[in-house]
């Protein structure tokens, strides 16, 4: 399953036109903003009662937007609009009806030198619903 969901939130954040690069590993460098990667976090399970198990799958997704040409507020600006694209985007999805719900959860934005430039990082994370049965 994680590696399903891997592949439609890679699918999702490809299909942002103002991202400029998507990753599902950690890259070594950056070479186009905004940037993206994504790794996948951990697991709970919630069991309400005997007919109602889910589920959440976390993953946590970073964006990165460089600095130096556009400056500090201009990039903020930037990351800013695409961090709300993400969970706008998010909000609608079913993850082609995987998912029961999706929460995106906007965390903070802190400047960061990346390999090659200074950035601004910003975190989204995915908590993904999904029911399931339990056999006996």
């Amino acid at each position: 399953m994680i590696n399903e969901l891997r592949e439609k939130i890679n699918w999702e954040l490809e299909n942002i036109s103002s991202v400029a690069e998507v990753f599902d590993w950690i890259p070594q460098k950056f070479w186009w903003f905004p940037s993206i990667y994504f790794v996948f976090d951990r697991i709970e399970s919630s069991i309400s009662d005997s007919n109602h198990h889910e589920r959440i799958y976390f993953f946590t997704i970073n964006v990165f937007q460089e600095t130096t040409t556009l400056g500090n507020i201009q990039s903020e600006k930037i990351l800013c609009e695409v961090l709300d694209e993400i969970i706008d985007r998010f909000d609608r999805s079913d993850l082609d009806w995987l998912a029961t719900y999706i929460e995106a959860v906007w965390g903070n934005i802190q400047a960061v030198e990346t390999d090659n430039w200074p950035a601004l990082h910003g975190i989204i994370l995915l908590g993904i619903h999904i029911p399931f049965t339990l056999s006996l």
